[in-house]
C-alpha cells in the first residue's frame, strides 16, 4: 500500500513540475517575479506538499538510509533553523556538484541562481586554500628543513663553522678558501688598482655613504694592455657605470619589496655578465660561463630524498671547447657531464651554482635546497668515478643570494651523509663597492674551479678523461 501511495505521489510531483524554467534574472524585479512564480505554485498543492518540493521520505526505518539519501536535494535551502545546529560545524566546502548514477535526470530540477552563489563560494574557497597553502610553505619553520632523511642511510645535516673552536678538522685547501671570503668580506683585495682613480673621482662628486682604503686594491697586472681599446672586456670607467647601476637597481628591488625574478632580471643577472664576460681577470676565465636555470631539474636517478628535489637559479657552466689543452675522446656518443634532467645542459660539467631568494626570504630554505642539490652532484661524482677519487675532492661550493647579501655554502660528504656548513656572507650590491666585493667572491670561486675542479674532472669523469 505504501509503495502505491509512493508512486502515485511521485506521478503527482512530476506532473506538477515547471518544466519552462525561467532564465534567472539578477535585478529586483525578475527576483520578485520568480518569488511570487513560487508562492503560487505552493498554495496550488497540498499542505504537506508545499515545501520541500522533492518527495517526501519513506517512513520505513530499514530503507531510510537509502532512501533519503537518494531524495534528498542537491541545494541547501535558504533559511536554517535556528535551533539546527547540529551539523554546523561538519559542512564541507562547497564543490562543483556531480550528476549521481542513480538518480534522474528530473529527480532534483538544480536552482541555477544557487548553483551559481554556491560555484562562486567554492572557487573563493579553493582560492584561499591555496593561498594558505602556499603561505604555509613559505613560512616553513627553519628547524623543519633539516636533517633530512633518505632510503639506505641517506641523509641531509646542517653545521655551523666555528672560528674559535672547530668541531671537525677542515681541509687545507677549505680552510684557505673560507679565509680568503672572509678577507673578502672585510674589504680587502676586492678593486682592481686600475679603477682606483674613477672610482675616486666618482666619490667625490656623489658624496656617498662609501669610503675608500688602501687595503681595498690589488694590482692587476696581469690585465690585457689596451684595455680601453678592447672589444672584448669593459674597461674600467664601463665597469664602474655598469656596477653604479646594479646598485642603483639592487636598491629599487629592495624598497619595491620585489620577487625573486625582479631580482634576477634587474641585479644578479647583470652582475653574473659583468663578473663572467666583461671583467677581464685571468688568461683561462673564458673557459667558465653562466646560464640561467631557473627551470632546470634534477635527474631522477640521482636525488636520494622523499621530499621534491631542488632547483637553483644559475650554474656556472665549463665550456671543454676553450680550454686549448683538453682533447675529448672520440668514443663518446652522447656525454653526460653532470645532476641535471636538461639533455642539452648534461654538454657540460658545471662548477658551482648560485640559489637566489628575494629580500627578506628564507635564508635556511635557500640552504636546504643548494644541499639537496649538492647532495645530487655528490650522488652522480660517485656512481661516474667512484667513491676514492671523489673524496678527493674534498667540498662542494655554492652561493645563495637573499635579496642584495651574497653568501658562500659549503657542502661536504661522509659515506652517504651529506653536511650543509652555514652560509658565510661574502657581498652585498646596496652599494657600488659592495657590488665589487660580490665580484671578488665569486673571482675567488672561479680560481677554485680553475685551478682544482676542472683539472679533476679531467682526469676522473668519463667522456673528460684521457683513459
Amino acid at each position: 500500500m505504501e509503495f502505491n501511495l509512493l508512486i502515485h505521489q511521485v506521478v503527482h510531483w512530476l506532473d506538477h513540475l515547471p518544466f519552462e524554467q525561467p532564465t534567472p534574472d539578477i535585478s529586483k524585479a525578475g527576483q520578485a517575479c520568480a518569488l511570487k512564480r513560487r508562492r503560487s505554485l505552493k498554495l496550488r498543492e497540498p499542505r504537506k506538499r508545499r515545501y520541500p518540493a522533492s518527495p517526501p521520505r519513506s517512513r520505513d526505518e530499514n530503507s531510510q538510509d537509502s532512501t533519503s539519501s537518494e531524495m534528498l536535494p542537491s541545494t541547501p535551502g535558504k533559511k536554517r533553523a535556528h535551533g539546527d545546529d547540529t551539523n554546523l560545524d561538519n559542512e564541507q566546502t562547497p564543490r562543483a556538484e556531480t550528476m549521481s548514477t542513480n538518480r534522474h535526470p528530473l529527480d532534483n530540477p538544480p536552482d541555477l541562481g544557487l548553483r551559481s552563489n554556491a560555484s562562486s563560494f567554492a572557487s573563493r574557497s579553493d582560492a584561499s586554500v591555496s593561498r594558505d597553502s602556499k603561505r604555509s610553505k613559505r613560512s616553513q619553520s627553519p628547524t623543519k628543513l633539516f636533517p633530512m632523511y633518505g632510503p639506505e642511510g641517506q641523509r641531509l645535516i646542517r653545521d655551523a663553522l666555528s672560528t674559535t673552536a672547530p668541531r671537525q678538522s677542515l681541509p687545507s685547501s677549505l680552510s684557505e678558501l673560507i679565509q680568503d671570503i672572509n678577507d673578502i668580506s672585510r674589504g680587502f683585495s676586492i678593486i682592481p688598482q686600475s679603477m682606483k682613480a674613477a672610482l675616486d673621482q666618482h666619490l667625490k662628486n656623489t658624496a656617498p655613504l662609501d669610503r675608500l682604503h688602501g687595503f681595498m686594491f690589488f694590482e692587476d697586472t696581469n690585465s690585457i694592455k689596451d684595455l680601453d681599446e678592447s672589444l672584448d672586456w669593459a674597461s674600467a670607467r664601463e665597469v664602474l657605470r655598469r656596477a653604479l647601476r646594479i646598485a642603483d637597481r639592487s636598491g629599487q628591488c629592495s624598497q619595491m619589496l620585489s620577487d625573486e625574478s625582479a631580482w634576477n632580471n634587474m641585479v644578479h643577472t647583470p652582475l653574473l655578465e659583468l663578473f663572467a664576460r666583461d671583467m677581464y681577470s685571468c688568461t683561462n676565465q673564458e673557459l667558465l660561463d653562466f646560464i640561467s636555470c631557473t627551470t632546470t631539474n634534477v635527474d631522477s636517478a640521482y636525488h636520494r630524498f622523499p621530499d621534491t628535489a631542488s632547483r637553483v637559479d644559475y650554474v656556472l657552466r665549463f665550456i671543454p671547447e676553450r680550454d686549448p689543452t683538453f682533447h675529448a675522446p672520440s668514443d663518446v656518443m652522447a656525454p653526460c657531464f653532470n645532476w641535471t634532467s636538461d639533455r642539452l645542459l648534461q654538454q657540460y660539467p658545471l662548477a658551482f651554482s648560485i640559489e637566489t631568494k628575494r629580500y627578506g626570504g628564507n635564508t635556511a630554505k635557500g640552504e636546504q635546497q643548494m644541499g639537496i642539490w649538492h647532495a645530487a652532484q655528490w650522488e652522480f661524482l660517485i656512481s661516474r668515478t667512484g667513491s676514492v677519487a671523489t673524496n678527493k675532492l674534498e667540498f662542494l661550493p655554492g652561493v645563495v643570494v637573499q635579496g642584495h647579501i651574497w653568501s658562500l655554502v659549503i657542502t661536504t660528504r661522509s659515506q652517504a651523509i651529506t653536511t650543509v656548513l652555514c652560509s658565510v656572507e661574502f657581498g652585498n650590491t646596496s652599494s657600488v663597492i659592495g657590488v665589487l666585493q660580490v665580484i671578488a667572491g665569486l673571482r675567488r670561486l672561479r680560481k677554485w674551479s680553475l685551478e682544482i675542479l676542472w683539472p679533476w674532472y679531467k682526469e676522473n669523469l668519463p667522456g673528460l678523461c684521457q683513459l
